[in-house]
C-alpha cells in the first residue's frame, strides 16, 4: 500500500492521507470480505456521498467517479491505486 501522495491526490484531495487512513480503519472494522479495493467500490455504490466527502465537494454528491473531470478522475484512479496491497 502506497502512503506518499501523488501531485494529483495532493492537488483534488484535501487531507488525502486523513482520508487514506479513514478508508483502511472503516475497512479493518466493516470490510473483510474482500481486499479495501473492493471495499472502496462497495463504498462508493452504497454511500452516495462518499465522492462529495473524498474531494470536499458537495456537488458531487451522488455522482459517479467515471464523470470526474480529468484532474479529478486521475487523483480518483491514484487513491484507488495507493490502496492495492501490491503497491509499495
Amino acid at each position: 500500500m502506497r502512503r506518499t501522495p501523488t501531485e494529483a491526490e495532493l492537488e483534488y484531495i484535501p487531507n488525502v492521507s486523513f482520508k487514506r487512513n479513514a478508508i483502511c480503519q472503516n475497512y479493518m472494522q466493516y470490510g473483510m470480505d474482500g481486499d479495501i479495493q473492493d471495499y472502496l467500490a462497495e463504498q462508493l455504490d452504497a454511500n452516495p456521498k462518499l465522492l462529495a466527502w473524498l474531494f470536499d465537494d458537495a456537488s458531487l454528491i451522488g455522482k459517479s467517479h467515471l464523470a470526474l473531470d480529468c484532474g479529478r478522475f486521475e487523483a480518483f484512479q491514484d487513491f484507488y491505486n495507493s490502496l492495492s496491497i501490491y503497491d509499495d
